[in-house]
């Protein structure tokens, strides 16, 4: 039998959907730029399944198409990763993955196919490889089949999958999915800094962090700024402050119905949305005063120069806020 008979053979029906045929919306952004707030509040839609974080998909990318990496180390590296990866499946939350004030409904994490369907994935993922596809076509068939598996279990329609580092791989995302759509959460670039420098991961000084930050943005900007029907952007901040026309924003663009009012009945009542977290880098405070991250007047000059200036601006924060970025108000559908 075929590579492809042999890898189907026991999946549900669902799961062997083409790339057109599974309904997906990509979320991407830097870390701490609120994606999860967005996927958590999006998932309590009807249509809409929450699916986060698959950063498998990321890494994988990365080997596939790294020519320096020969067949066999590859296939070492792919089993030696997944199979760590693998462990906790199904996930809802890994201890510490996020702080006390974060909750969700979902949970930090949202994954519900297991371990033995994920670790089959990459086995015909390997054998797709040898018999001679290519790296696309390969991960576009491990991704479909565990997005339609989760979808199966979630009982949904939309696979909403978020993972950040997405921004680094968009063009390859859209060429497995052409039809997707990419939702760009932002937060401004000084918020984000100062919860990356308050972690043990990332950054260790302002400037590092403002190069990282428009890094990242910048990528996703680009990319929606050549695909813009298919990209939008959410400030993490509106969504805070103005949920109502944030969520029903979103949905239209999706091309959903408007769920917005049900939805945050239930945020509301069982969590709340943190408005402070919005501006705290202002009240940043110096290592001899009791801080950790350096002080605002830091913040202010790596911030204040360069491409981290221009996002800024971009997305309508510091001083532009409230108007218009350079070049036209910001990407994707607006409500009429």
């Amino acid at each position: 039998p075929s590579v492809t008979r042999i890898c189907a053979s026991d999946l549900h029906p669902r799961s062997t959907m083409g790339a057109a045929e599974l309904p997906i919306v990509f979320i991407c952004g830097s870390a701490r730029s609120g994606t999860t707030l967005a996927v958590d509040m999006l998932g309590l839609h009807t249509e809409l399944s929450p699916l986060y974080e698959t950063y498998c998909v990321t890494h994988l990318a990365n080997l596939l198409f790294d020519a320096k990496i020969d067949p066999q180390r590859l296939r070492q590296e792919v089993m030696s990763f997944m199979d760590h990866w693998t462990q906790p499946l199904p996930l809802r939350d890994i201890p510490g993955f996020k702080g006390e004030h974060e909750r969700f409904h979902h949970g930090p994490n949202y994954l519900l196919f297991g371990r033995d369907v994920a670790m089959q994935r990459t086995r015909c993922l390997l054998m797709e490889l040898s018999a001679g596809q290519s790296p696309a076509t390969a991960l576009r068939r491990f991704c479909s089949t565990l997005f339609a598996e989760h979808l199966r279990r979630d009982g949904k329609r939309i696979v909403i999958n978020k993972t950040p580092s997405y921004v680094d791989i968009l063009p390859l995302l859209i060429e497995m999915f052409p039809s997707a759509k990419v939702i760009h959460c932002v937060r401004d670039g000084r918020d984000v800094a100062r919860s990356v420098l308050a972690r043990p991961w990332g950054s260790t000084t302002w400037a590092e962090a403002a190069e990282w930050w428009a890094e990242k943005a910048s990528k996703a900007v680009r990319w929606g700024a050549e695909h813009p029907e298919a990209y939008i952007e959410l400030r993490y901040e509106d969504l805070l402050t103005q949920p109502e026309s944030e969520l029903a924003r979103i949905f239209e663009f999706v091309g959903v119905a408007d769920e917005t009012e049900s939805i945050l009945q239930r945020y509301r009542g069982e969590l709340r949305l943190d408005l402070g977290r919005a501006g705290a880098w202002k009240e940043t405070k110096p290592q001899q005063e009791g801080g950790g991250e350096g002080d605002a007047d830091e913040a202010t000059t790596a911030f204040s120069r360069g491409e981290a200036a221009e996002l800024l601006k971009h997305f309508r924060y510091g001083a532009a806020a409230g108007g218009p970025p350079p070049g036209g108000p910001p990407r994707g559908k607006k409500k009429s």
